[in-house]
């Protein structure tokens, strides 16, 4: 193959490529993941190798998580959807090669300037201003190409996936621009320019939310719709409910940002906003899930089939359900400012972040990946291996979930227990904690040893999942070899 097939001009050979890479890349972050829970129970594990150091690990799971299994993964899956949806081939399927080859070497020099600890310090801003540019330079490379295919199409009416996918590539260059302080680095000032302090912290949310909303979101959301009514074999509920969907998560989302910092810096009328639009997503939320259970209505018994067919409606129906979940969690849990007092620094923010992108998002493209990767390599995965990635996966992540929000009780009630005292010098009422930060943590340690254990089933099926889909690729790689 040229460079790999990096260069390749074949139909579908970038969405090929660009999974590829995001499974290769998965399988990268969940072995850091592993090691930062085992850092946990034994916080001396490699500790002495600065490289390997808790501080310098999770940046690079996170951002490898993100940019590199999720959006790569997004973005092939989106690519072999974007034809089928126009009429038309993919504009130019070099170019998709091309970003996929850059994407991949964004994501290398990203792993090493991480690890040897150069960072912007901001929460999914981590990447310094030369590997923020390459990955800004893949991002207008990928838009172009969806940009020429669509309006190239056949099909004139835009099909749902087709608002997300276009919504996700006009809005995502912005908010990365932005968010990234790209300004300030270009004048010198970096983050400790005009945008610094408590406007920094706002905008660092403002940012990472709607990072989330408006690239993750919209992707996600733009395969979940297409593979749906594929999968189930009945027609969408209804595309109208679809699009309403999608304006008003495009209005509503966008201030959320700031309820990340209730109780926090920040004007108290912003807070006040951003609780107001998070309650207010129960209405895009409604329109998906109930557009989901309707279209899905008469194949959950696909559930319980194990056959080449239900294998991918599995995945996507477990990811429709835990997208659900994730998203009453925000308006009832988050947003709250009583609730959110409770939980706000407490491990449920961290499993609500897992439930997000593993549980909704990481379900809906395995979904996808199982449909797609038998169908552009013309070769069938391994059912077993897949029965396998789903029990060690599913099984992993609710005991995982289920630990990290249970802990997150626990956390929130020892935090926020208090003792009253009378001062009869002052006769003022105190309040002074009931228990030690140091004792709130050792409370926890069991929690972080079963927090180990559902990682490493998730790990497991992970690894499983990444090694049916590389051997499926090696056999369809040793077949064409034969048949040429």
């Amino acid at each position: 193959m040229d460079l790999w097939g990096f260069l390749s001009d074949k139909e579908n050979s970038a969405a090929r490529n660009f999974i590829l890479s995001s499974v290769i890349w998965l399988a990268l972050v969940v072995v850091v993941a592993l090691v930062l829970a085992i850092k946990f129970n034994w916080p001396d594990f490699l500790s002495n190798v600065s490289w390997l150091s808790f501080g310098r690990l999770r940046p690079l799971h996170v951002n490898g998580a993100l940019f590199g299994w999720l959006s790569m993964s997004n973005v092939g899956i989106m690519l072999y959807i974007v034809p089928r949806l126009t009429g038309v081939r993919l504009w130019s399927e070099r170019l998709g090669n091309l970003t996929c080859l850059l994407w991949n070497l964004f994501l290398g020099f990203s792993a090493v300037t991480l690890l040897a600890g150069y960072t912007q310090g901001r929460e999914y801003a981590e990447y310094i201003l030369p590997i923020d540019f390459l990955l800004m330079l893949c991002l207008f490379l990928l838009l172009y190409n969806v940009f020429k295919t669509v309006l190239t199409r056949k099909e004139k009416v835009m099909y749902v996936s087709l608002w997300y996918f276009v919504g996700a590539l006009v809005w995502t260059p912005f908010i990365y621009v932005v968010g990234n302080n790209f300004l300030m680095d270009l004048t010198g000032l970096g983050g400790r320019g005009p945008v610094s302090g408590i406007n920094d912290a706002m905008l660092n949310w403002w940012y990472g939310h709607n990072l989330i909303a408006m690239w993750f979101g919209n992707l996600g959301l733009g395969i979940f719709y297409y593979f749906l009514p594929v999968l189930t074999r009945n027609a969408l509920y209804s595309h109208r409910l679809s699009l309403i969907g999608f304006w008003t998560l495009a209005f509503f989302y966008v201030w959320n940002g700031q309820h990340h910092l209730i109780y926090g810096p920040g004007p108290d009328w912003l807070e006040s906003v951003a609780i107001i639009f998070s309650v207010l997503m129960v209405i895009p939320v409604f329109a998906v899930v109930y557009n989901f259970f309707k279209t899905a209505q008469g194949k959950w018994h696909l559930l319980f089939q194990n056959s080449q067919e239900a294998l991918p409606l599995k995945f996507l129906l477990i990811g429709g359900f835990a997208y659900f979940l994730t998203c009453m969690q925000g308006p009832l849990t988050n947003a709250p400012r009583t609730i959110n007092a409770f939980f706000h620094f407490s491990y449920w923010i961290v499993g609500h972040a897992h439930l997000a992108f593993l549980g909704a998002f990481s379900f809906i493209n395995m979904a996808a990946i199982y449909y797609v990767l038998p169908r552009v390599l013309k070769t069938p995965v391994s059912l077993r291996l897949a029965n396998w990635h789903f029990g060690l996966f599913a099984t992993g992540l609710m005991t995982f979930l289920g630990v990290l929000h249970s802990s997150a009780i626990i956390q929130g009630g020892l935090w926020t227990a208090k003792i009253q005292e009378y001062d009869f010098l002052t006769g003022a009422t105190l309040w002074r904690p009931a228990v030690e930060h140091i004792e709130v943590v050792r409370s926890l340690q069991p929690f972080y040893f079963a927090i180990m254990i559902g990682a490493s089933l998730m790990v497991v099926g992970i690894l499983t999942f990444v090694i049916n889909v590389l051997w499926t690729a090696y056999k369809a790689a040793g077949r064409q070899e034969a048949e040429v």
